[in-house]
């Protein structure tokens, strides 16, 4: 398998980037590795690979930029999945057109995720494994999961892409007296750099549990934080299954069950995205790049509305917008029917000015442009390079100054938020290069 080319490399402070050129048809691409020496802690990013908001957008009628030489189908493959659960999950769309090319595909992953891929569909057929038991039988060629976007564009365009099997009489067609049945996920993984942001204060769902009476909700809370309810008696209601999640397939399970998830940004939202389950996904701010910056719709998963806090912290307010959506959707014979055809649309870009309108303005103006309006940012964050273009900028693979510019600006309009965690050290002046072939 010819890898990815990787042709420069340059240091933003704490920021690792590499660009590479076009290759196949395909647009260069930055792969960022965020590496803080004095906590230890490290990201790895793709952004043409990772979501629909990345910095580069892949052409779908390219070809791709894998090639397998002898024949694919008599080579094995080890795909390596060493992030989180929920970007694995969302990754994993990207699977079955490169694991046809193979005749054997092993998945080197989190052993909780082990027996949910077992169970998954012919086209999803990998054998999951361990480091050692990876290393212990070396494959012919290995690919980063988080990697595979560049390798082929999304097959699944935003339709469900797993299976899990439902229990009998949860599903609100075969139980027609009964209220919906909602889950509830509230807390991030407290491993996680950035789930204090992400998570909601349990006392805050008491004013949302109480105004729906008829809801029958459930806790899908996996880990620790399920027992607060325990101590809460306004919660002596909702039904507790997160305590009996022993992997990634329960959960599964469990939320296939539901009418409907009301998740914050962690593993459960992916989860029931990729089921095709309808989830309604609630989004600090700043919040992370894959969701963009102001739509309730979302590329990766047609099932996941996304409701975002107006103000940074305030949840209360998300909480309530929310609480009416569903007092709403209470009235609805089919309240959470998903959308058939295509997918959810991605914002298109709103600039002043178009190719053949204004006189081209200069890089720094056009970000300047960006920073003082909203909607402006919010186009630039969402196809920056397209954006750019439409006012007249346009930046080659090796005008490496202003992608920093672009790269530091993506950051900055997020409020320092990046993939997963936040950034608070960007100083663009930090510029240093070195140049591989």
């Amino acid at each position: 398998m010819t890898p990815f080319p990787l042709h420069f490399h340059w240091l933003v402070n704490d920021l690792h980037v590499c660009a590479g050129p076009p290759s196949n048809g395909q647009p260069w691409c930055l792969d960022v590795d965020v590496w803080r020496p004095e906590t230890g802690e490290g990201e790895f990013m793709l952004w043409d690979a990772n979501s629909p908001w990345g910095l580069v957008r892949r052409d779908p009628r390219s070809r791709t930029i894998m090639s397998v030489s002898p024949v694919g189908r008599e080579r094995d493959l080890l795909i390596v999945a060493e992030q989180g659960i929920g970007d694995i999950i969302q990754q994993l769309r990207y699977v079955p057109p490169v694991a046809a090319q193979f005749s054997r595909v092993r998945i080197q992953c989190n052993p909780e995720l082990h027996r949910l891929i077992r169970l998954q569909a012919p086209g999803m057929v990998m054998e999951p494994v361990t480091p050692d038991q990876a290393l212990a039988d070396p494959p012919k060629a290995r690919v980063s999961l988080m990697r595979m976007g560049a390798l082929c564009s999304d097959p699944s365009r935003g339709a469900a892409y797993l299976t899990a099997a439902r229990r009998p009489g949860a599903h609100l067609a075969e139980r027609p007296q009964a209220g919906l049945r909602v889950g509830l996920n509230w807390s991030a993984n407290r491993r996680g750099l950035a789930w204090d942001i992400k998570s909601i204060p349990l006392g805050l769902l008491e004013r949302l549990v109480a105004d729906h009476p008829d809801v029958r909700w459930v806790s899908v809370q996996w880990g620790d934080d399920e027992t607060a309810l325990d101590a809460a008696p306004w919660a002596s209601g909702i039904e507790r299954c997160g305590r009996s999640v022993r992997d990634v397939a329960d959960l599964a399970e469990i939320i296939a069950g539901l009418d409907l998830l009301i998740t914050i940004d962690s593993a459960p939202a992916h989860v029931a995205g990729a089921l095709g389950v309808p989830v309604w996904t609630l989004l600090s701010n700043p919040c992370s790049w894959r969701w963009g910056l102001d739509s309730e719709e979302t590329a990766l998963y047609r099932s996941m509305r996304l409701i975002r806090q107006t103000v940074s912290g305030d949840w209360p307010e998300c909480l309530a917008r929310m609480s009416e959506q569903l007092r709403q959707a209470g009235h609805s014979t089919d309240p959470f029917r998903a959308k058939d055809g295509a997918p959810a649309p991605e914002p298109g870009p709103v600039a002043p000015g178009a190719r053949n309108g204004p006189a081209p303005v200069s890089l720094s103006d056009a970000l300047d442009q960006c920073e003082r309006h909203p909607s402006l940012r919010a186009a630039f964050v969402a196809r920056p390079l397209e954006f750019l273009e439409a006012q007249g900028v346009r930046l080659w693979p090796r005008d490496y100054r202003g992608l920093n510019q672009v790269f530091k600006a993506m950051v900055d309009f997020h409020g320092g938020f990046s993939w997963c965690s936040p950034l608070k050290s960007l100083q663009s002046a930090t510029f240093n290069t070195t140049v591989t072939s």
